[in-house]
């Protein structure tokens, strides 16, 4: 969920134009094609976060050089793993430990 601070942006039709063209160039996860499978990417993921600093800036936020096409499983990872697990492993956003995907929507 976008904080108070980035909705305006993640609301504004710069940002839903950026990331439609993005992900029709991207339209695989690439961090699960560059493991070897093919998944749909559901989000456009900013490889330097946003943050209250850096909001307004478009050589940051509007960026295709600071952009990734995930899946959801790896976005969930990116921005909801928290503590010490084990690899294959991860909280959602609801605190609870879960088994990281295959790529399939199935859990291990």
């Amino acid at each position: 969920m976008a904080k108070d601070w980035s909705k305006a942006f993640y609301n504004s039709k710069a940002w839903q134009d950026c990331r439609r063209a993005y992900l029709s160039e991207h339209p695989y996860c690439e961090r699960c094609k560059a493991a070897g499978r093919i998944v749909p990417a559901e989000h456009v993921h900013h490889k330097v976060w946003l943050n209250r600093d850096n909001i307004g800036d478009p050589s940051v936020t509007l960026n295709p050089d600071n952009m990734e096409a995930l899946c959801h499983d790896c976005h969930t990872r990116e921005h909801h793993v928290s503590g010490d697990v084990e690899p294959n492993y991860f909280f959602d956003s609801d605190g609870n430990l879960r088994a990281c995907g295959r790529g399939d929507g199935s859990f291990n």
